[in-house]
């Protein structure tokens, strides 16, 4: 049995060696080539491990129930597009998509399944864990090159939306293939990922509301299976499962506020100071929180947020005028000799800054300067 571990870690170390190599190092790998790999992968697997894990008899209900909530994940994505519009994908549903992306990435998908589950059989902590690592990296390969790494909002991007939102997706995977085979997790991982190259149109989100969505959706849908069929919940005290619920409420509710204030598309945001013409009032590297403009009377001394020549300033209003019907607002930093250059109108003004928040930006600039080198 030592014997077979050791052969299972060690296909398991060539597979994250062959994806770590695919991923960093070669430019343009196909992904038939990686599932290729994953067929031999399996085809290995199997001779070592002859036992699989039996499967619930929940199994036909599971399967039909995720195929709802995917089904659903997808409805609830393209309803925002009712607040948000929509734009066209980037990738269209051609001969070339299909032979590119939507076939390999089809056959790589239920081979990752079949591998998950036969490995999860085996119930061992540590190569759950190792399956995790793996099934992500091959996540960062099927999106590798549709965000640009080099660029800041590319890198956040991949972070975000497939590097965090393929482990908490991958979590869920895990608990579905152990419990109720490789079926469900092959399911939702199939719609999850492929509508966008079948529908023409995708909601106009910002990027970090479909993270948020992504992350948070797995959760949903393991404590509806959690309520439908663990045989634990017959064992759990009433107490425990309300306390898991509000933690969960609490954590999904303050990351939504952060997404939503990063965002700034609803009425308050949050903006970086990325420079020092308002220091001893606001430092390079703090973050304000700001109210959207809208018509709001504005004062003198009214710290606000505006764009001139494509550049967003935060800056403190000095003066302004009148000048037929027209109001121009003169500003001036804190940390400046001078006035501003020129004036500025109401149709300038983006937002008024509501208090700030010391230090916490100086990650982010820190990134910003690292893409500039």
């Amino acid at each position: 049995m030592k014997k077979d571990k050791i052969k299972i870690y060690g296909l398991e170390l060539i597979l994250g060696i062959i994806l770590l190599f695919a991923l960093f190092v070669s430019t343009n790998i196909s992904r038939f080539l990686i599932a290729a790999f994953l067929l031999i992968y399996m085809v290995l697997l199997k001779k070592i491990i002859k036992k699989e894990r039996g499967i619930s008899i929940y199994h036909k209900q599971v399967c039909i129930l995720v195929f709802i909530l995917s089904i659903i994940y997808v409805l609830l994505f393209y309803s925002t597009g009712i607040y948000f519009g929509f734009t066209k994908t980037y990738h269209t549903l051609t001969f070339k998509s299909l032979i590119t992306f939507i076939i390999p990435v089809s056959i790589t998908i239920i081979l990752c399944e079949k591998i998950r589950f036969i490995l999860l059989s085996q119930d061992d902590k540590k190569q759950e864990l190792l399956t995790i690592i793996n099934m992500v990296l091959i996540d960062l390969i099927i999106y590798k090159n549709i965000y640009d790494a080099s660029t800041l909002n590319g890198f956040l991007a991949q972070m975000g939306f497939v590097l965090f939102a393929s482990i908490a997706t991958n979590i869920l995977y895990n608990y579905l293939a152990k419990n109720y085979g490789y079926k469900p997790s092959m399911i939702y991982h199939l719609i999850t990922i492929l509508y966008s190259y079948i529908i023409p149109v995708i909601p106009n989100v910002y990027i970090f509301f479909r993270t948020l969505f992504r992350i948070i959706y797995p959760y949903f849908i393991y404590f509806v299976l959690e309520y439908a069929y663990s045989k634990q919940n017959s064992i759990a005290s009433y107490k425990d499962k309300r306390k898991n619920a509000v933690q969960t409420g609490i954590m999904i509710t303050v990351t939504t506020f952060i997404v939503c204030l990063i965002s700034c598309r609803f009425r308050y945001g949050i903006l970086v100071i990325g420079s020092g013409s308002m220091t001893g009032t606001i430092n390079k590297g703090d973050a304000v929180i700001f109210q959207q403009y809208k018509k709001q009377q504005i004062k003198e001394g009214t710290i606000i947020i505006y764009e001139k020549d494509n550049t967003t300033t935060v800056h403190r209003i000095v003066n302004y005028s009148n000048v037929n019907g027209t109001i121009r607002y003169y500003t001036k930093g804190d940390a400046n000799k001078d006035i501003d250059n020129g004036y500025i109108t109401s149709s300038s003004i983006k937002g008024i800054v509501l208090f700030k928040i010391p230090y916490i930006g100086n990650p982010t600039l820190w990134l910003r300067e690292s893409f500039k080198k």
